[in-house]
């Protein structure tokens, strides 16, 4: 038996079991007027538009099904579980307040049956509803992921001079060697958290995704490690000078002569970092296989040598060799100034305020006070020779020479060094991923502990691998800065009995010249 819904002078609305029908008396009812009436019926689906198109516009016709009975509460869950979502197609009677405790019932029968059980929004089923609209129901929360290690390690100092030049003081500051004591902190790493864990809709927990632990690279033999309330702290084990092999801290033999390098304490030649407080005394000499500071104030004088087979050297007060001593270095020199003594260095040398009467072999050059002058002497290097003034008034024979580079070579050999460094830090990523794995696990067999400490050598050789090349590119991108293919750069005023050559082409300098770069390109020597 069919249950009339709804008429007026053009349609009437029948229900037979959850079937609906639409029945049509005349012309003249469209689709949005049925639209709003079905309003009042939310409980109502369309399920055949082309019926009930059919009947409206073919009047007098019908009754034919057009829709079915809608479930009173829809829900839909997100991907995630972590929603529910409720949408429901019940009369404005059965909506209102004086009804809601049987509503509440059937949404909480509902709820259950789908299985979802957490987190329901009670404030909602009390509040206004409306039918067609869809609220959240119900809402999990997500888990926490844990926090990755945090780890902090000893920053060495920047190897940038500081000149100080005024009329009553002139210094020339670096702060070249690392210097810890027995129990110096050098880093330390706070472990990784597990995270928090979720929960979704259905009342099962999210697991968090645990935070990563990552290895403290240290060398065992000079650092150790504590481990107190989650924080792991690496520890000098002795006096020394910091270093970094890779990502490895290690402290290396450190020797510090408190006062000069003379009678008393004879020459001295050291397999590590050396810092001499004093000075070297006339005749005497002193070797170091990396780094070697002398931070006397008054300098030095005629020393036999000063060497640094490995690393760098910084002479804080100077040097005045009298035309005996020499100084070798791998790396760069830096000293505030040089007179009468020669110079072979691997790298550059950087001299505070004046080179006066000395042979340089360097890569370049630099003098770099405001005030800094190149007076007398042969100096000799590859890229570049920069300073306020080259020469002086008196004119005293200044012979300046740059080998000069091919720019083009200069570039390819640029280029390459890149791709070295792209493959070795594809293969680092690959190590660290691998280390990553060990470093997290806290029980590790005879034989993966063999396997975890070959893979930490690894990473260490190729980590200082690609710091010398990082280092190479970086001289490289310098280099390039030079105009031409080689320069002479007077950034004040150039003296006449100067000489310049540059890629075997040479100016006698006859008159005085303010502010030149001498450079040479396409084989000539040219000027601006």
């Amino acid at each position: 038996m069919a249950l009339l819904l709804y008429q007026n002078d053009y349609v009437e609305i029948f229900q037979e079991a959850e079937i609906f029908y639409v029945k049509s008396k005349m012309r003249g009812f469209t689709l949005d007027m049925f639209y709003e009436i079905l309003k009042e019926f939310p409980t109502i689906r369309i399920t055949s538009f082309m019926n009930l198109k059919n009947v409206l516009n073919h009047a007098p016709r019908g009754p034919e099904p057009f829709g079915e009975q809608r479930e009173r509460i829809n829900l839909r869950v997100s991907d995630d579980n972590l929603k529910a979502y409720m949408t429901l197609y019940i009369n404005k009677e059965e909506l209102s307040s004086n009804n809601r405790i049987p509503l509440v019932k059937e949404v909480f029968d509902t709820l259950n049956k789908a299985g979802i059980v957490f987190g329901i929004n009670t404030k909602l089923l009390a509040g206004p509803l409306k039918a067609g609209v869809e609220y959240v129901i119900a809402e999990g929360f997500p888990a926490v992921n844990g926090e990755d290690a945090e780890i902090k390690m000893y920053e060495l100092s920047t190897l940038k001079p500081k000149v100080v030049d005024s009329d009553k003081v002139n210094h020339y500051e670096l702060n070249l060697i690392n210097h810890v004591k027995e129990g110096d902190w050098l880093g330390e790493r706070k472990d990784p958290t597990p995270g928090f864990p979720g929960k979704n809709v259905r009342g099962k927990p999210i697991a968090p995704i645990p935070g990563r632990n990552f290895p403290l690279l240290y060398d065992c033999i000079s650092v150790r490690e504590h481990y107190e309330n989650g924080v792991t702290t690496l520890y000098s084990k002795k006096n020394g000078a910091v270093y970094y092999k890779g990502d490895t801290i290690g402290v290396y033999d450190y020797l510090e002569i408190k006062g000069d390098i003379d009678f008393s304490t004879g020459n001295i030649d050291f397999d590590g970092y050396l810092s001499v407080k004093g000075t070297v005394e006339d005749n005497f000499s002193v070797i170091a296989s990396n780094d070697l500071e002398i931070l006397g104030e008054y300098g030095v004088g005629a020393a036999d040598k000063i060497s640094s087979t490995d690393g760098n050297i910084y002479i804080k007060g100077g040097i005045a060799g009298k035309n005996k001593a020499m100084v070798r270095c791998k790396k760069n020199l830096y000293v505030k100034f040089l007179s009468d003594i020669t110079v072979e260095c691997d790298g550059n040398v950087y001299v505070g305020f004046y080179c006066m009467n000395s042979n340089v072999r360097a890569k370049q050059l630099i003098v770099e006070s405001p005030k800094g002058k190149i007076i007398g002497g042969k100096i000799d290097v590859d890229i570049q020779v920069s300073a306020a003034e080259i020469g002086n008034r008196t004119e005293s024979r200044t012979l300046i020479r740059v080998r000069g580079f091919d720019r083009n070579a200069m570039k390819i050999e640029l280029d390459d060094t890149l791709h070295n460094i792209n493959e070795n830090k594809k293969n680092i990523t690959r190590i660290k991923q691998h280390l990553q794995v060990y470093g997290s696990s806290y029980q590790l067999t005879s034989e993966q502990i063999e396997t975890y400490n070959k893979l930490k050598n690894e990473y260490a050789q190729i980590k200082e691998i690609i710091k010398e090349l990082e280092y190479k590119v970086r001289s490289l991108n310098e280099y390039l800065k030079t105009p031409g293919e080689g320069a002479v750069i007077a950034k004040t005023r150039i003296y006449p009995k100067v000489r310049v050559e540059i890629k075997n082409q040479y100016e006698e300098i006859l008159k005085s010249e303010p502010m030149i770069t001498y450079y040479s390109k396409d084989n000539e020597l040219k000027t601006m």
